[in-house]
């Protein structure tokens, strides 16, 4: 909800600051992830060292806070820094939760689990391009940051008051590897790599739309804020909630017979897609255009929870949240870095000679770096099924043991 709500904000900031769609992009994209990567690997360390609970309750409570402040600037560089602030307090929330979750659901079911808390995203972002845009045209866009960064503050309390930290399985007491150590543990993993690669690409693009595709639609359909943001709700926001529900299940139901297809339907989706983006996009009329915006939202970031379920499925037990930022920390800097920033520069660029079509024809070249990552997901098929019988039956004994695997059979 943090994220999308400066998406369709964007317009309103743009109009009061005179920015450019390259002011945007760095705003939306390069602003939050400056301190999201930096901050991430040492901070998903300490969770991997201690209660991830409340690491990931401090994190709330930072980036909610941040995204209402907001609200007071009075400057493009004092938003930069907001952005940058609430950049922080996600990197404190993003290892942890996916360490958390592995040690509540076994292998046979986290498919299932990671949807369901990847499906988060997706209805925030739903609710704050339904509700986002009304407010927009109703308070302004300073008003609409403050909405959205209070209830962050609930949830934080919530998750102290009701979240046990559960016992780290296959770990044992004081096995924590030191910080260098578990990076290259990590990094030995040849299927955490290709899950790296896939999750920067399929980002480049996911990113790019997530901060663009309503100020699209302003643009090339001339919705105003409220239409944009209800529309997107509706075509967007909604199919992507339920595509990664159902690739939660999908995995979880395929993966009982052969584990490859906790790889095969991200790779799948994301090869689908790319191309149902770019059609979406060359379509004038609203109707027909806003049906394949559906198909392509539901494939789109089926990705997501599979992606992060399957790594959690090879990296040794006592690293899961660091392992979960390393990947962060690449995806993010290529994907989050420059998904947006590309679109804003392209859309400018392109914009010169081709007027409001700019963005269009931005947005569609985003929108093909989607495939490789659907390439990537499909040439770590091969080494899956080792890596996560390796994984599985590891010792106890934590990431010094002889019987964690080697870097050749993950």
């Amino acid at each position: 909800m943090d994220r999308q709500v400066l998406a369709i904000t964007a317009s309103a900031i743009q109009a009061e600051f005179d920015l450019s769609d390259g002011d945007l992009g760095l705003l939306t994209g390069f602003a939050f992830v400056v301190m999201h990567v930096i901050v991430g690997i040492p901070v998903s360390w300490l969770a991997d060292r201690s209660s991830r609970r409340n690491v990931i309750a401090f994190g709330v409570i930072a980036w909610s806070a941040l995204t209402a402040a907001t609200g007071l600037a009075r400057s493009y560089t004092q938003i930069f820094l907001a952005r940058v602030g609430v950049g922080v307090g996600e990197a404190v929330g993003s290892g942890p939760v996916q360490s958390l979750l592995a040690d509540y659901f076994p292998v046979e079911r986290r498919g299932s689990a990671y949807a369901v808390n990847g499906s988060g995203g997706n209805l925030g972002a739903f609710v704050a391009l339904l509700l986002g845009g009304y407010l927009v045209d109703a308070l302004g866009w300073r008003a609409t940051f403050f909405v959205f960064g209070a209830p962050g503050l609930i949830v934080a309390l919530l998750l102290l008051l009701t979240v046990k930290e559960p016992p780290r399985k296959g770990v044992a007491a004081g096995s924590a590897a030191p910080l260098l150590q578990s990076i290259r543990l990590v990094a030995g993993v040849p299927t955490f790599r290709y899950l790296t690669l896939s999750a920067s690409f399929n980002q480049f693009t996911n990113y790019g739309f997530l901060f663009f595709l309503p100020t699209a639609m302003m643009r090339l359909h001339g919705l105003d804020a409220g239409e944009a943001g209800s529309t997107l709700a509706l075509a967007q926001a909604a199919p992507t909630f339920v595509g990664v529900l159902a690739s939660g299940w999908l995995v979880d139901r395929l993966g009982r017979r052969d584990p490859r297809w906790h790889l095969r339907v991200p790779a799948l989706a994301s090869l689908c897609a790319g191309p149902l983006a770019v059609l979406f996009l060359s379509m004038d009329a609203l109707g027909p255009a806003l049906m394949i915006c559906a198909g392509m939202s539901f494939l789109g970031t089926m990705w997501l929870a599979t992606g992060n379920s399957a790594l959690q499925n090879v990296v040794n037990p006592a690293v899961r949240a660091t392992a979960f930022s390393m990947m962060l920390f690449v995806s993010s800097l290529f994907g989050l870095g420059l998904g947006p920033a590309f679109v804003g520069w392209a859309s400018d660029a392109l914009g010169a000679r081709h007027g409001v079509d700019g963005l269009r024809y931005a947005l569609m070249a985003a929108s093909m770096v989607q495939v490789l990552g659907g390439l990537a997901h499909a040439f770590a098929v091969s080494r899956y099924a080792d890596a996560v019988a390796s994984t599985s039956t590891a010792s106890v004994a934590g990431p010094h043991s002889r019987n964690t695997g080697t870097p050749s059979n993950r």
